[in-house]
């Protein structure tokens, strides 16, 4: 048995409305990663700038594997978090 125009353009309105919001959420999940990865890459990169201007070598080398320490694990902390929100969103499965 055929569905009414009725109820046909109800279901379509259901839907178009469940995936405008689904892609106001990913739009915001993308704009959230891209400014976690730049404050993760920005404190690193500060961390490397005060290696550069340190007197004593240990602490300049102190300072520049901290830097990229917070660099990368800030990264690739995002990068899992990120793909876990997605996974329990249903963006992927």
């Amino acid at each position: 048995m055929p569905i009414s125009e009725r109820h046909y353009k109800e279901i379509v309105e259901r839907h178009a409305e469940a995936e405008r919001l689904a892609e106001k959420d990913t739009r915001r999940e993308w704009v959230r990663v891209l400014a976690q990865i730049l404050l993760w890459t920005t404190l690193g990169l500060i961390g490397i700038g005060l290696a550069l201007h340190a007197y004593d070598v240990d602490l300049g080398c102190v300072c520049w594997w901290a830097g990229a320490f917070v660099w990368v694990a800030g990264w690739c902390l995002t990068m899992i978090t990120a793909y876990l929100r997605g996974v329990s969103r249903g963006d992927w499965k």
